[in-house]
């Protein structure tokens, strides 16, 4: 499986100016890109006899250019810019890669541009420059690389070589095989280098794991103090702490409007560099612990199945005032889904992502009914209600977690589908969930239990399976 793994770039002074003139040529190469794509654009449209058309968008006849699209590709750009400065002074494949970056955003322009027709988005527009002066990521794939003693050396072009005074290299880190490595990239981001090691690790996607059941998940509603509430069809239940996630924004917005207090909107320096570059730090630490805690509990419990409630774009669209958005909207929920797609086929498990509508309000113990957004029927009443912060009442009296209920309901929803048995998913699992701190209680040795716990299962699977194997053969004998 392709992965990406981001580490710190920690060059000696000669490599960090080295690497600099590559970032600051490869953004002068896209913005020669960019100038010949707009121009060789606006000739073809000038040159047209009759430049406007008319079209028909749903109901209404519109009138707009016969045609948005740009003609340049890829290989145009590489046969135009190839005696480029900008070009020659970077490694060939590096260049190349750069303008086909470029040659990337023109095709999915093009494709807005279909959009742009039907009436689906706004009326794109091209590429724009970056940036006079700016750095751009630089990227070198497998066959740019030299290995040698544990260390990759660039390919450096011959304009470039003369005046080298040391060695360029890129050292390999230690939990990386120099044989997985396809692709490497070199980029800035808020003032510092980083390296992307992209690799390849020969693992395939797991597509049925015998040692998890698929008859039971794990479901998972998001909020903002309780970043994850989760509900097993085992009769389990969890809450993943997000006031630590909360205090960390918080921090972040103070610092933020203490240094632009008095500036413009657009003002940067490299204190908000700093701040920018340790939030980001925190908020992919944080996704990268649930993540792999909530992989290690399925693998744990042997769940087969992974479901979160997940409306799209309501985020975009949250009214909830500024200090509830502030709480709500920022936390990576989402960058968590996202880590999750990656993990779960590496260990067979089925990721299901489902709206949430009215699972907050329904009555998962009264079995209420539910319903897609938009879909309630007109004077449909939950049974039961939320009588305050994380308490819901059923309609019998019974007080069990609010947010219980909804990642239960979220379950329900999806239970006929991916047939799952929720007969174990009852009060018991509503009302005391356990809670988790991020920080603090999601350690590296539960992993290591888990990954112990599920290397066990399928030990004594395999023992059982030759043991039947074995009495078998002697019964046939």
């Amino acid at each position: 499986m392709y992965k990406t793994i981001p580490v710190k770039a920690r060059f000696t002074p000669e490599e960090q100016a080295f690497w600099v003139a590559q970032c600051e040529q490869a953004n002068s190469l896209i913005n020669c890109a960019v100038y010949h794509v707009r121009q060789t654009h606006y000739a073809k449209i000038e040159s047209l006899e009759n430049a406007f058309t008319v079209y028909w968008r749903g109901d209404e006849l519109r009138a707009g250019w016969k045609t948005y699209k740009s003609q340049t590709s890829y290989r145009e750009l590489d046969k135009v810019l190839k005696d480029s400065p900008h070009y020659k002074a970077m490694a060939a494949q590096s260049a190349q890669q750069t303008l086909k970056y470029v040659g990337e955003s023109i095709v999915s322009y093009n494709g807005l541009v279909n959009l742009y027709y039907l009436g689906e988005v706004d009326r794109p527009s091209l590429p724009k420059y970056r940036k006079k002066g700016g750095l751009a990521a630089v990227t070198f794939p497998r066959q740019a690389l030299t290995y040698f003693d544990g260390c990759f050396y660039p390919s450096i072009s011959r304009e470039t070589k003369p005046h080298l005074i040391a060695d360029i290299v890129l050292s390999l880190p230690d939990f990386i095989d120099s044989d997985w490595v396809k692709e490497v990239t070199v980029r800035p981001s808020y003032g510092e280098l980083w390296i992307d090691w992209v690799i390849d690790d020969g693992k395939e996607p797991i597509a049925n794991n015998p040692n998890l059941d698929y008859s039971q998940a794990w479901s998972f509603d998001h909020g903002g103090t309780n970043w994850l509430t989760g509900v097993s069809t085992r009769g389990k239940s969890l809450i993943i702490d997000g006031r630590k996630l909360k205090s960390m924004n918080q921090g972040y917005c103070r610092l933020v409007a203490k240094y632009k207090q008095g500036k413009s909107d657009f003002y940067w320096d490299s204190n908000l560099d700093r701040v920018q570059c340790k939030r980001n730090n925190q908020m992919r630490d944080a996704v990268n612990k649930v993540a792999r805690f909530i992989i290690n509990r399925c693998l744990k419990d042997r769940v087969g199945n992974l479901i979160i409630g997940w409306n799209s774009g309501q985020k975009s669209g949250s009214d909830m005032g500024k200090r509830n958005n502030q709480n709500f909207v920022v936390i990576p929920t989402k960058r968590l889904i996202e880590r999750l797609k990656q993990l779960c086929p590496e260990y067979g498990i089925v990721l299901t992502i489902t709206e949430e509508a009215y699972t907050s309000r329904a009555s998962y113990l009264d079995g209420d009914s539910l319903y897609k957004y938009g879909e309630k029927p007109i004077g449909w009443k939950p049974s039961g209600q939320r009588v305050e912060r994380g308490l819901y009442r059923a309609s019998s009296g019974l007080l069990i977690n609010a947010d219980c209920n909804g990642a239960a309901n979220i379950a329900k929803k999806v239970a006929r589908h991916l047939g799952l048995d929720l007969t174990k998913l009852g009060r018991a699992a509503l009302t005391l969930p356990h809670r988790y701190n991020l920080f603090n209680d999601l350690k590296r040795l539960y992993r290591k239990r888990s990954e112990a716990s599920c290397l066990k299962d399928t030990m004594r699977n395999n023992l059982r399976q030759s043991m039947v194997l074995n009495l078998a053969s002697l019964i046939l004998a």
